[in-house]
């Protein structure tokens, strides 16, 4: 087994991976950062460095390095040094935060998004899911990838933000694409005719519009049981609630995570699933034998047994993040390579995936691997990391996966689909998306 220890020992100098001086590998990494990633790992092994845009970055992968990072050694890592790319314009939410401030958020924010606490929101997501899809049939051929968008986005709208109104959520949505593209955006300039500067705008405009929202809600004693609430109500210890400004950051982070991740996730699960007919058919005869004829329920939710392990698998394959950053913040070692302070290390949950040492035949969907008796995810601590792992894994998961589920729920029960293609291309930057949109048509299913 490999080790990290936090001593200051005689470091062996890392293997570079060949490319271009002064410039790095943008083109390989940026079109794939997690295929890039695991073939320097298949080519140098778990340790490596890279250069992108004369930044220098220590590759991470496997494992055991995501067990360093995510549990074993988390406090010798910085979120807030990894991310400082993309903080000018995702604003310093919790995914962005270290130590007693990242806990103590994380902790007021928790019972919003607590397996108990997101049961309340099943009606809306139902509502929501029910009204889109029967749209989607009403409308012939359409992006796939954009329905599932614009779900989610209501979704997030009504349910993070107690938004619902056309208008907010157009402004809304405006806000979020531009911003998303100005995080992954080069050159990172700084002026409104630049895609980075004018994510900067975006995010000046969403926090000025947030506070607004914040400031009425607190004023009025608005007392919505959506996560936004919670999140005005919620107190420390001590008694403190959050600050505005510092609810406008949460916020600010919630809605962009809060729907990006669950239509790039159901945006993977369409194209796949319809590719795979035997794993498709005993998705259906599940939902037939779970639900029937009966209207779907939350209970139902926790009997998809075989849904679990197939949105495991998507998960798997296509996480929706293929990459995460962090900043070294003091001396560690790791397989004999020394790490030091201001140190930036890049650790690939798409690179883990892929490792048929970690899954066997990693390459092959295979839904199995996570049903009894392989439960491949449990033999390897940190092997399955798509919504990471360890006190920081993701947030907003059950909220998402309750999402997932009950979108994909609708279609298997009710509805057929056609897609023009089951293998488009992928972006990844800043998050997994169909290239072509995903183009299909939605039609009601007479089972």
């Amino acid at each position: 087994m490999t080790q990290a220890t936090p001593v200051e020992t005689k470091s062996k100098p890392i293997p570079t991976v060949r490319a271009i001086p002064w410039v790095g590998n943008p083109r390989g990494f940026l079109s794939n950062p997690g295929k890039y990633l695991y073939d320097a790992y298949r080519e140098y092994g778990e340790v490596f460095q890279i250069e992108l845009f004369g930044q220098r970055m220590i590759g991470l992968m496997g494992p055991e390095a995501n067990r360093m990072i995510m549990t074993k050694q988390r406090e010798y890592f910085s979120y807030a040094e990894g991310y400082e790319i993309v903080t000018a314009v995702l604003g310093d939410g919790l995914l962005f935060q270290d130590g007693d401030v990242a806990r103590r958020n994380r902790k007021l924010m928790t019972p919003a998004f607590h397996n108990r606490g997101v049961r309340k929101y099943f009606d809306v997501m139902k509502e929501c899911s029910e009204r889109h899809i029967s749209n989607w049939a009403s409308e012939g051929e359409g992006s796939m990838h954009d329905r599932f968008r614009h779900l989610t986005f209501e979704v997030m709208s009504r349910l993070i933000l107690g938004t619902g109104g056309k208008g907010d959520m157009k402004r809304l949505a405006h806000l979020n694409e531009v911003m998303a593209k100005g995080s992954s955006a080069f050159p990172r300039i700084d002026s409104p005719l630049t895609t980075y500067g004018r994510g900067i705008r975006a995010r000046i405009e969403l926090e000025t519009y947030l506070k607004d929202l914040i400031t009425r809600r607190k004023a009025n004693n608005d007392e919505q049981e959506d996560c936004l609430g919670l999140l005005i109500s919620a107190k420390d210890e001590d008694g403190d609630t959050l600050s505005v400004d510092e609810l406008v950051q949460q916020a600010i982070i919630l809605m962009f995570a809060g729907h990006d991740t669950t239509s790039s996730y159901l945006s993977s699960f369409l194209p796949c699933i319809t590719r795979e007919t035997a794993s498709l058919t005993r998705l259906i005869e599940e939902q037939i034998r779970v639900v029937g004829d009966d209207e779907l329920t939350l209970d139902h939710l926790g009997e998809f047994e075989y849904l679990d392990a197939v949105l495991r698998e998507i998960e798997r394959l296509y996480p929706p993040i293929s990459l995460n950053l962090r900043g070294v913040l003091k001396p560690i070692e790791f397989q004999g390579y020394q790490l030091k302070p201001g140190d930036k290390v890049i650790y690939s949950p798409w690179a883990t995936h892929r490792m048929d040492s970690v899954f066997p035949k990693a390459d092959e969907f295979d839904p199995d691997r996570f049903l009894e008796p392989r439960m491949e995810h449990r033999s390897t601590p940190c092997a399955l990391v798509g919504f990471g792992g360890g006190p920081r894994l993701c947030i907003g998961r059950a909220f998402g996966l309750m999402e997932a589920k009950i979108v994909i729920s609708t279609l298997l029960r009710e509805y057929s689909w056609s897609l023009k293609t089951t293998n488009p291309k992928l972006s990844f930057i800043p998050i997994v998306s169909p290239t072509c949109g995903l183009p299909g048509t939605v039609r009601r299913a007479a089972r």
